[in-house]
């Protein structure tokens, strides 16, 4: 293999790519990128058998070829280089860096032992602007579980219906789900829980504004967009159905500057406790947000806010309150609340296609 290819385009595909590497002691091969040039194309794979991608290289072959390399110290020595044009070429497990001012050569692994990336068979398939289908992801991603106590709710569900996509995340405590309508290039029906790690690395790679191919078929999914793909495992189980939890009606609703409750919010964060509580006073007139720490202090803020029905209180978590008043975007934000123990609706009252519920920490 013998390729040639500027500094910045080597060092962006390996830094790309050597986030899917793979750590196994017993495999060590793993922690290496194989890079193929063939008639058509320069790749990078790599993988750690969970997840997987293949990045395109922009750049001239100058023959064809296979070679393994050690990723992080290659990453290291593509950041000490001068942003120029290199030579790469594979003799024997070897990979020769050549530019106009240094020789390098860097020892590799046998390229035969690299897993081959999967080849899916597509049971379902769809096609979506990369930019609709992050932006989406990156509404309802904060409300997935850390603990892998339930490993189906470490991931996104991702539905599908003709010419329509619903992304739903929850940990029990919240639940986030957004809703995309009027999509030609979603035709049939499916569903799939994909891994939290490896949407967010899709999020990190993908090409704003790409036409993004999704495949789904023998417990995978396969993202493609301009030649470059990324593989993962689908999570295995039933998604607990959440719908049915999802309340009927509110007792109260009201609407206030997004902007200035987040701030507010900010504020009384300062002297929240280990709960991370924050209480929520309300009427049709006016919101508080206040909090009381009996070793630091306390504070209370108040904002101007439109609404209807009872007034109250009710006490939530911070971050977790602060996450969907963020998620749901706009000018203002609506809380359409359910007392001190049912679940609260925080929506965009111009954009209701993203829904985020949270229950209270505890009555006040």
């Amino acid at each position: 293999m013998k390729i040639t290819c500027t500094t910045e385009h080597l060092q962006d595909a390996v830094l790309t790519t050597e986030r899917f590497i793979g750590r196994h002691i017993t495999l060590a091969i793993l922690s290496h990128l194989l890079f193929k040039a063939s008639d058509r194309k320069i790749t990078i794979n790599a993988t750690n058998l969970e997840m997987g991608i293949e990045y395109t290289v922009p750049g001239k072959i100058i023959k064809t070829g296979v070679v393994a390399v050690p990723a992080k110290l290659l990453s290291q020595i593509l950041q000490s280089l001068p942003d120029e044009t290199v030579t790469l070429e594979a003799k024997t497990h070897q990979l020769i860096l050549h530019t106009p001012s240094s020789d390098i050569t860097l020892h590799g692994a046998n390229p035969e032992d690299f897993p081959s990336l999967p080849i899916i068979h597509p049971e379902f398939e769809f096609t979506i602007n990369a930019t609709l289908f992050t932006e989406a992801i990156q509404q309802v991603i904060p409300a997935i579980a850390a603990s892998t106590v339930k490993p189906e709710l470490t991931g996104i569900l991702i539905s599908a219906s003709p010419h329509t996509l619903t992304f739903a995340a929850t940990d029990s405590f919240r639940l986030a789900e957004k809703t995309l309508n009027g999509l030609d290039g979603v035709l049939g029906a499916a569903e799939c829980i994909v891994p939290a790690r490896a949407l967010q690395e899709l999020l990190r790679t993908v090409t704003p504004g790409a036409e993004l191919k999704v495949a789904v078929g023998e417990h995978q999914i396969v993202f493609t967009w301009n030649e470059t793909r990324i593989l993962s495992r689908l999570i295995d189980g039933s998604y607990p159905p959440y719908r049915t939890i999802i309340p009927k009606g509110y007792e109260s609703t009201i609407v206030v500057a997004r902007a200035e409750l987040i701030q507010k919010i900010r504020l009384a964060a300062v002297f929240s406790s280990r709960l991370n509580d924050v209480t929520l006073t309300f009427s049709p007139t006016e919101l508080s947000v206040a909090t009381t720490n009996a070793e630091s202090g306390d504070s209370t803020a108040r904002l101007a806010a439109k609404g209807r029905g009872a007034a109250g209180s009710v006490m939530f978590n911070y971050r977790y309150l602060s996450d969907g008043i963020e998620a749901a975007g706009g000018e203002n934000a609506a809380l359409h609340l359910n007392g001190v123990t049912g679940a609260a609706l925080i929506q965009n009252p111009n954009d209701t296609s993203f829904s985020y519920f949270l229950m209270p920490i505890r009555s006040v």
